[in-house]
């Protein structure tokens, strides 16, 4: 059971934004109405830039604590085993409708992004709709253009990935680097893997234009990491490419691939829609629980037969949890500035070392009783 909404849920007036201190769970603006202190601004200390960092730092830590997440974040590649006596018998009934079922770590399901199953010689994949990209072994000039939607039409988004520059994908270190490139470029990530040999130094960006058909375009405000997820095959010489949008919907997505000195267009890759989803139909789900059924077709019996990726977030932000980040970015400004204005109790000011330590433990007693409990099924 999970609730809809609350009349005290936490709504963000603006897109988030923490380069200018508006986050999921608080903003710069709550954190100044309860020091009661000036706006923060780019003039102030801390700026509103900082306290955009403490925000991200602070939702990343109630996270961490309470075991899930309001905020929108993909898990990658959870392995689980599916073993028979375990699975296939738990719980005991007269009679259901699947012959077995995982339980993923985290609940607060937003959509199953990849569900991989091993069928004995290799994984299939039988969620959402995906695209696979194999990138050239040639250094010659390249780029991808993905499309949310029918390319030209109104409404329909546009993202460039271009080669040889940061927020794009390097391609002369071999077949293998450029796929890991082409994935933390969709993913918008820092090159990790690939930073060491690029000289890279910033996660990678690529934000959207409205596609106009004309080779304009106007900026969306969304970015490419809102629309896919990527990943190396297993054998890590193709880009499997998943859709974000819910269930099947991806299929709306194509890709263009364009190459040559004067970049041409050389190819047209459409999303495939690999999902067979529903009670009566190959898998289903509990999102709120993080319970995936299988139905009628059996996972290999192996350890590791089962990868899922998946998206959490909850789809509302509790008064609770606004509280908290509020006031545990505030203790936070508190340490920055000895020059914060006090807030008064019971007539008199309290220094800042007891209103940090006031605005912790409240925060800390809020997050205790939003921690989620693990149930280990034997």
């Amino acid at each position: 059971m999970s609730k809809l909404k609350s009349d005290s849920d936490f709504t963000q007036s603006q897109a988030v934004d923490y380069g200018t201190g508006f986050g999921y769970y608080t903003t710069h603006s709550d954190v100044t109405a309860l020091l009661q202190c000036q706006t923060f601004t780019g003039a102030t200390s801390p700026t509103n830039v900082e306290v955009g960092k403490i925000i991200k730092r602070v939702e990343g830590k109630i996270d961490d604590s309470i075991k899930t997440s309001f905020r929108p974040e993909i898990i990658e590649k959870e392995h689980h085993d599916f073993i028979a006596t375990r699975d296939v018998m738990y719980p005991v009934s007269h009679w259901k409708d699947y012959i077995g079922f995982i339980q993923l770590i985290f609940t607060n399901i937003r959509k199953i992004v990849r569900l991989e199953v091993w069928k004995g010689d290799s994984y299939q994949d039988i969620a959402s709709a995906m695209a696979t990209l194999t990138p050239t072994t040639t250094t010659e000039n390249h780029k991808y253009i993905f499309y949310v939607g029918t390319p030209g039409a109104a409404n329909t988004i546009r993202f460039n990935v271009p080669r040889n520059v940061a927020n794009g994908f390097y391609n002369h270190l071999g077949q293998k680097t450029t796929v890991l490139q082409i994935c933390d470029a969709i993913n918008e990530k820092f090159p990790t893997k690939t930073a060491g040999f690029t000289g890279e130094t910033q996660p990678k960006t690529i934000a959207g234009e409205n596609d106009t058909g004309d080779g304009g375009g106007n900026h969306t405000g969304k970015n490419i990491s809102d629309f896919f997820y990527a990943s190396p095959s297993h054998d890590g010489t193709k880009v499997k490419i998943s859709s974000l949008l819910p269930s099947d919907a991806g299929t709306i997505c194509t890709i263009e691939e364009w190459q040559g000195s004067t970049l041409t267009k050389i190819n047209t890759i459409s999303f495939e829609d690999k999902e067979s989803y529903g009670r009566r139909e190959e898998w289903w789900d509990i999102k709120e629980e993080g319970r995936i059924y299988f139905r009628n077709n059996w996972p290999y019996l192996q350890n590791n037969a089962i990868k899922v990726t998946y998206q959490i977030g909850g789809s509302r932000v509790p008064a609770a949890i606004h509280e908290a980040a509020t006031k545990m970015v505030a203790a936070e400004v508190l340490l920055h500035d000895d020059n914060t204005v006090l807030i008064a109790e019971t007539g008199a000011n309290i220094d800042l070392k007891t209103k940090h330590d006031i605005l912790v433990e409240e925060a800390k007693q809020i997050i205790d009783g939003k921690k989620q409990l693990l149930h280990l099924i034997d």
